[in-house]
């Protein structure tokens, strides 16, 4: 039987520290996310409203502002994330002055520590798999779309920028991808965590790095992932120094069994095994779905595709294709059946929402919502390079004449890979084209 020792002052402090500062981000899992059994959604958005109301009250009360500025949720960067972060360290400063206080005279908290890391491990399988899966099945940076193709570098964010650079790849998005699974799943063994913890620690640095480089507002929840595999590897830092640094062998850490009853090990055993089978099956049916419903296996319009406009008629009057003209089209975009993508000569864009019906060769092209939506059908006729398009859009009688333009010829995408290249193919696309 394995008996820990006691641990220094210096040991139980950081642990006590360790323990409620990673507790409160951990916090509502694993209970929001055990097999259904709680409305992970209801009990997640209970704990969010609570530390939004604790960071309102300390950016109203002690940092005199007037509120919270209002963010979007996909940023994890925002204000109230970072007053919530440094109430995070706060309260953990003072939770282990007073649980320091108050329980002087302990040996060890092994049993507590032995629970703790298997929160703190599952914690990061969960969130490895999301965002690993998510990469894998080319649905987090996905392929690029036909209006991403036509942005400058210029016109990109710095995130655009890395969005279109992964997108750009499906290789380097699974990649990317599986090393976080593989991360995770090191994780989940015993035999295997220390260098889970490594790895994940190494796969989430680079993550922050990106998120730092191209400001990505993950930065907070990417460190925080990143530092959380660094405390599994640390675990056995003297091993991993040994490895690396000393060259001879050092002990590692016993990990003996949880229970002393072989029928209660059976029994979290199964149920790791229920929840980590859990958390893959989900990730995977969402990947698996999400390809269909908007990844690379996506429905397409009927006349997908992109299309230079050629001769465009308003009112009877043919409108040349100047670029100091901001009622001209210059292009349309066909990606989705639910939109059609319009851009005019200065490049602004506008979505309709439309429907095509190829019995009848018919866009019909929906403005407003509810009551107020009216329907402008436009019949269309396919010729042997483009389309005809004729018919009124609010109360604008148009004729278009489009011409299509060959997707090959964007070599970010179609480029392909070669094992051989006689020089770099380091270029852009010389080629004039109509209306660029």
């Amino acid at each position: 039987m394995y008996l820990p020792q006691a641990w220094s002052p210096i040991q139980k402090v950081s642990f006590r520290f360790t323990f409620i500062f990673f507790l409160l981000f951990i916090l509502p899992f694993p209970f929001s996310t055990i097999l259904g059994f709680f409305n992970e959604f209801t009990l997640a958005q209970a704990f969010s409203d609570f530390w939004t109301w604790c960071a309102e009250q300390v950016a109203t009360s002690l940092l005199g502002m007037e509120g919270l500025p209002d963010g979007s949720p996909g940023s994890g960067d925002r204000t109230e994330n970072w007053i919530q972060y440094g109430l995070f360290l706060l309260l953990a400063i003072v939770g282990t002055l007073v649980w320091s206080l108050a329980d002087r005279n302990r040996k060890n908290y092994y049993r507590l520590w032995r629970v703790f890391v298997m929160v703190v491990v599952y914690y990061l399988v969960y969130f490895m798999a999301i965002y690993g899966f998510i990469k894998v099945f080319y649905l987090q940076m996905p392929e690029l779309r036909i209006d991403r193709l036509l942005r400058t570098y210029g016109q990109s964010s710095p995130m655009g920028l890395l969005w279109t650079f992964m997108g750009a790849s499906k290789t380097y998005s699974v990649y990317a991808g599986l090393s976080e699974v593989i991360a995770g799943t090191l994780l989940i063994f015993r035999r295997t965590r220390t260098l889970g913890g490594l790895v994940t620690f190494g796969v989430m640095f680079n993550v922050f790095m990106l998120n730092m480089a191209y400001d990505v507002p993950v930065k907070l929840f990417s460190a925080q992932l990143m530092l959380m595999g660094l405390y599994i590897a640390l675990i056995d830092y003297k091993a991993i120094l040994g490895v690396f640094i000393w060259q001879k062998p050092q002990a590692v850490t016993p990990w003996p069994p949880f229970f002393k009853s072989a029928q209660k090990q059976l029994g979290l055993l199964i149920v790791q095994m229920l929840f980590i089978g859990y958390i893959y099956y989900e990730r995977i049916e969402a990947g698996i779905s999400g390809r269909s419903q908007y990844g690379e296996l996506r429905p397409k319009s009927a006349l997908y595709g992109l299309y230079d406009v050629i001769t465009f008629v308003k009112n009877g009057d043919t409108i040349p294709p100047l670029l100091t003209d901001d009622e001209r089209w210059q292009r349309m975009i066909f990606e989705s059946p639910q939109n059609t993508m319009v851009m005019y000569m200065d490049d602004r864009t506008r979505f309709y929402s439309s429907a095509i019906d190829t019995t009848t060769q018919t866009i019909t092209i929906s403005i407003g919502a509810d009551s107020l939506r009216k329907d402008y059908p436009l019949r269309y006729e396919k010729l042997n390079d483009g389309l005809q398009i004729r018919g009124v859009l609010e109360q604008d009688s148009l004729f278009l004449q489009l011409k299509t333009y060959d997707l090959s010829r964007f070599y970010l995408t179609n480029r392909g890979f070669n094992w051989v290249n006689e020089v770099p193919w380091h270029r852009y696309d010389p080629t004039p084209k109509s209306n660029w």
